[in-house]
C-alpha cells in the first residue's frame, strides 16, 4: 500500500512538472538586446528588471548581448526585426551619440525605433587621480589652463560617450587634453588609480563603487542639480559653468512599425516595475534616477535629445581622434 501511494505521489509531481515546464514555454519570449558586453551599465539594469518586467508582461524576458561597433550591431539588429513588441532594445544616449557620429549606419537612431518606456537617467562625475593634487574644479581647470596638452583624459574608446562628453567639457572651459581612448570603464577606473591619465568622465553608476578610494578625487558632477547618490559634490552649474549639462537617458526601444497598444502594454508594465520599492531603491543605488512617463512624452524627449546632441558635436573638433 507504501508503494502505491509513493508512487502516485511520483506521478502527480511528474505530472506538475511536466505542466509547469510546458507552461513555461508556451510563454511568449520577448528578446531584450543589450548592445555592449556582460557587466556593462545597461547589462547590469536589463538583467535586474528583466524578470519582474516579464512578470507584469506575462512572459519571459531574456537579455541578449550583442556588443560591438559601439552599441550600433545591437541597434541594427533591433531595427531590422519583427515590429510586435516582442524584440527590444536597452538603450541609452550613446545611442543616439553614435548615429550622429556614423551616419552611414543601416538604420535612423530615431526614425527607426518606438520609444517604448523611459527607464530614467544618470550624470557623470569629472574624476581625477588624488596624486594630480587638484583638491577641486577651479583648481584643476588653472593646472590644465596652465600646460595646454601636458595632460592626458581616458575614455571607453573614441566617439564613446565618456569620450565626447570630457571632450565638450574642455572645450567649454578652454582646456586642451591629450585623449587616451580605451576599451572600457574598467580600464578608465585602472589608469585613474595608477595615475597614468589625469581625468575622465565617469559614470555615476561606475563610481558608486569608489566613492571612499583615497586614490580618486571626484571634482564635479554633470547634472544642473546635486546627485542622490553623492550629494556632497558639487555640479558643473555650481563650479562655474552653468551652460554644461551632461546626462545620459535609459530607455526600452522597440523597432518603428511596432503598435502604439503594444507600446502602451510594455510602458505600463515598466512603470509597474519601477514603482516596487526593493527594485527602485536598488536602481537608485546603481546612481539611477527611476522615472516614468507616457509614450508620446517619451518619443518627443528621444527627438529633442537628437536634436541636442548633434548640436553638441558640432562644437567638437574631431570628436572620433
Amino acid at each position: 500500500m507504501i508503494n502505491v501511494f509513493v508512487f502516485l505521489t511520483r506521478c502527480v509531481l511528474c505530472l506538475a512538472a511536466g505542466l509547469a515546464v510546458a507552461s513555461a514555454q508556451d510563454l511568449r519570449l520577448i528578446t531584450l538586446v543589450v548592445p555592449f558586453s556582460a557587466g556593462s551599465a545597461q547589462d547590469v539594469f536589463a538583467r535586474m528588471i528583466s524578470e519582474p518586467l516579464g512578470q507584469e508582461l506575462r512572459a519571459r524576458v531574456l537579455v541578449v548581448n550583442k556588443a560591438g561597433a559601439g552599441g550600433t550591431l545591437g541597434a541594427a539588429f533591433v531595427a531590422h526585426a519583427k515590429p510586435d513588441g516582442d524584440t527590444l532594445l536597452m538603450a541609452a544616449s550613446g545611442h543616439h551619440l553614435s548615429g550622429v557620429l556614423y551616419p552611414k549606419l543601416s538604420y535612423h537612431p530615431v526614425n527607426s525605433f518606438r520609444g517604448a518606456a523611459f527607464t530614467g537617467s544618470s550624470d557623470f562625475v569629472l574624476v581625477s587621480p588624488t596624486s594630480f593634487k587638484t583638491p577641486d574644479l577651479a583648481t584643476f581647470v588653472a593646472r590644465v589652463q596652465a600646460q595646454p596638452l601636458a595632460f592626458n583624459f581616458a575614455s571607453a574608446g573614441n566617439g564613446s560617450i565618456t569620450h565626447v562628453g570630457m571632450a565638450s567639457f574642455l572645450d567649454r572651459a578652454g582646456l586642451q587634453m591629450v585623449h587616451l581612448p580605451l576599451k572600457g570603464t574598467g580600464e578608465i577606473i585602472n589608469e585613474l588609480l595608477a595615475g597614468r591619465v589625469q581625468a575622465a568622465m565617469v559614470s555615476a553608476f561606475s563610481m558608486q563603487a569608489y566613492k571612499a578610494d583615497p586614490r580618486l578625487k571626484m571634482l564635479a558632477t554633470t547634472d544642473t542639480r546635486r546627485s542622490d547618490q553623492i550629494p556632497e559634490l558639487p555640479t558643473m552649474h555650481e563650479s562655474g559653468y552653468p551652460h554644461y549639462k551632461w546626462t545620459a537617458w535609459t530607455g526600452l526601444l522597440a523597432p518603428a512599425g511596432t503598435p502604439i497598444a503594444v507600446l502602451q502594454d510594455i510602458n505600463r508594465a515598466a512603470a509597474k516595475v519601477f514603482e516596487e520599492p526593493q527594485t527602485k531603491a536598488r536602481l537608485q543605488q546603481l546612481g539611477l534616477t527611476i522615472r516614468s512617463m507616457p509614450v508620446a512624452q517619451f518619443e518627443s524627449l528621444l527627438r529633442d535629445d537628437w536634436s541636442q546632441t548633434a548640436a553638441q558635436l558640432t562644437h567638437i573638433k574631431n570628436p572620433l581622434n
